[in-house]
C-alpha cells in the first residue's frame, strides 16, 4: 500500500470495514480501497472534508472540489447496481434528486453534491414526510428516454414464479389466494405499464435536505415503468398501522397525481414481494406491516 493510501485507509468507517469483511469479496475489496480512494481524490482534485459515512455497500466521503465546492465521494463496489444509479440520476439531471458531478462506473465511483445528511423525510412528522415525499415523487415522475435502465415489466417478470417457490420454503406464511391475486395484478400491471421514470427505492430516508431544493432523493434505483409501482416503500417504512394505510395512499394518490387503482394493484405487488424476501431475511417488523398491508388491500 502506497503511502497516500495508508491515508485513504482511515476513511472506511470501523462498523462497515467490520461487515464487508464477512460478505464474499469483501476482504480482498476492502485491501484494495485506501489506493483506490486515493486514486479517485487525486484524479477529481479533491480533498478530504470530514468523517466519513456508509451504507450497506459504499463509503460516502465529505470532500471539496478545488473550487471549494462541497461533494461528496461515494465509493462501492462495482456492479449493476452502481450502474444503474448512475443512469438514472443522469437520466433525472438534477430534477429532484441529487447532483451527480462525476462517475468512473468500473470502479464503483459516483461523486455527487453534498446534500445535508444529518436532516431526511424521517426526522419530519409523519403527516409532513408523507406530503414531501408525494410532492417529490410527482416531481420525479419525468418520461423517459430509451437507454439503459430496465422496464418494469421485464423487471417483474419473474416474480409470481419465484414468490410461489419462495412461499413453499418458507412454509406457506400467506393464504394461497393472496399470492394469486398479487400474481394476477403482477401480470396485468405490468402488460400495461407505462414510460415514466422510477426510483423504486424512494424512501424517507432516502430524501435528504438541500440548498438548491428543499429535498432531494439519494440511492435512486431505477426502472421505465408506472410511478405508482414506486409507493410500495413508503407505506411499509414509517409504518403507522392498519387504520392509516389506506389514507396515506389516498394522499399520495392526490398529492402526487396518481392512479388510485394502479396505486393499489403495484402496492400490493411490492407488498407481497417484500413480505416474501423479508421474511426469508429473518426481519420482523417489515414482514408485520406488510402483511397488515395486504391485508387492506385485499380486504371487504
Amino acid at each position: 500500500m502506497t503511502r497516500r493510501g495508508e491515508d485513504a485507509a482511515a476513511l472506511v468507517p470501523a462498523a462497515f470495514a467490520r461487515d464487508t469483511a464477512a460478505r464474499p469479496g469483501g476482504p480482498e475489496w476492502l485491501a484494495a480501497f485506501p489506493d483506490l480512494a486515493a486514486d479517485l481524490l487525486d484524479r477529481w482534485d479533491l480533498r478530504v472534508d470530514g468523517t466519513s459515512r456508509h451504507g450497506h455497500v459504499g463509503v460516502m466521503i465529505p470532500v471539496r472540489s478545488a473550487d471549494g465546492d462541497a461533494l461528496a465521494l461515494k465509493v462501492s463496489r462495482p456492479s449493476s447496481e452502481v450502474d444503474n444509479q448512475i443512469a438514472a440520476l443522469a437520466e433525472w439531471d438534477e430534477r429532484g434528486t441529487v447532483r451527480l458531478a462525476a462517475t468512473d462506473a468500473s470502479r464503483g465511483a459516483l461523486l455527487l453534491e453534498r446534500l445535508n445528511a444529518d436532516r431526511s423525510l424521517d426526522d419530519l412528522e409523519p403527516a409532513a414526510a408523507v406530503e414531501a415525499a408525494a410532492r417529490l415523487l410527482r416531481r420525479l415522475s419525468v418520461t423517459a428516454s430509451p437507454g439503459e435502465l430496465p422496464q418494469l415489466a421485464e423487471h417483474v417478470r419473474v416474480w409470481p414464479e419465484r414468490w410461489v417457490d419462495e412461499w413453499e420454503a418458507l412454509g406457506r406464511p400467506l393464504p394461497r389466494g393472496l399470492l394469486d391475486e398479487a400474481g394476477e395484478a403482477c401480470r396485468v400491471l405490468a402488460a400495461g405499464a407505462g414510460g415514466v421514470l422510477v426510483d423504486h427505492d424512494l424512501h424517507y430516508r432516502n430524501v435528504l435536505a438541500a440548498g438548491r431544493e428543499p429535498w432531494l432523493a439519494i440511492d435512486p434505483r431505477g426502472v421505465i415503468g408506472d410511478p405508482e409501482f414506486a409507493l410500495g416503500p413508503l407505506l411499509w417504512n414509517r409504518f403507522a398501522g392498519r387504520d392509516e394505510v389506506a389514507s396515506r395512499l389516498d394522499r399520495f394518490v392526490e398529492l402526487a397525481g396518481l392512479d388510485g387503482g394502479k396505486a393499489r394493484g403495484w402496492t400490493l405487488v411490492r407488498a407481497v414481494d417484500y413480505f416474501l424476501w423479508s421474511t426469508g431475511a429473518g426481519l420482523t417488523w417489515d414482514p408485520a406491516a406488510c402483511r397488515e398491508i395486504i391485508g387492506v388491500l385485499t380486504g371487504p
